[in-house]
């Protein structure tokens, strides 16, 4: 049986790198192709036979968000499958992959699980999805714990809005805002607005708008 033939999309070099280099001890899989941006998956699979498996991160610093990509993908070239990773701990991103009909999705993190098991159930006709994102602290507090509203406000936080700005895009008033803020420092130990949007950030917690459109 011909290697499975693996593109893979992923913008930071040491983890293509890696993935790169752990698919190649496998004698179930080849690498078509290892790109540093989702856009250009579209561009390498029009000049290209088709891959067998896409396997694309999640965040990238330019062009396209990995998951919007693949669901592209999925629609132009459904017959290729799609694992989507990410280091970041987000249960809202695997609703997302859920939606578009990607098959997997793989946390980074995740230690029960490699990523050369999801792609040998994935190409065996599994559709793989943690039971759930791995345990996230935002300082003292948990992701889990985190309402809606509270990651809006981290989202908005991290996209550079001041109390006023955030205030105006949830129907707010400043004040409020700012006691809403106050209060999410005070729960998670984390007594610096920039470092609490920073911290949110860094966690996948709260992505800004500029780095993951919601597509």
């Amino acid at each position: 049986m011909e290697p499975y033939r693996v593109l893979i999309a992923d913008d930071e070099m040491i983890s293509r790198g890696y993935m790169e280099l752990f698919i190649r001890t496998s004698n179930r899989y080849e690498i078509a192709a290892a790109l540093p941006y989702a856009d250009d998956v579209f561009a390498w699979c029009e000049k290209n036979p088709l891959p067998d498996l896409v396997v694309m991160d999640v965040l990238m610093a330019a062009g396209t968000d990995g998951l919007t990509a693949a669901g592209e993908l999925k629609k132009r070239y459904p017959r290729v499958k799609i694992i989507v990773t990410t280091s970041m701990a987000d249960a809202d991103w695997t609703d997302r992959a859920k939606e578009s009909g990607i098959e997997s999705f793989w946390f980074k993190t995740y230690p029960d699980l490699s990523l050369l098991e999801v792609m040998d159930r994935t190409m065996a006709g599994e559709s793989v999805y943690p039971a759930s994102a791995p345990a996230v602290m935002l300082g003292d507090l948990p992701a889990s714990r985190l309402s809606k509203q509270q990651r809006t406000l981290l989202r908005l936080m991290t996209d550079g809005l001041s109390n006023r700005e955030i205030a105006e895009k949830m129907g707010l008033s400043p004040n409020t805002v700012k006691e809403y803020v106050d209060t999410l420092m005070e729960r998670t130990g984390i007594h610096s607005r920039t470092g609490l949007a920073a911290r949110a950030s860094r966690l996948g917690i709260a992505v800004s708008d500029t780095d993951l459109r919601s597509g």
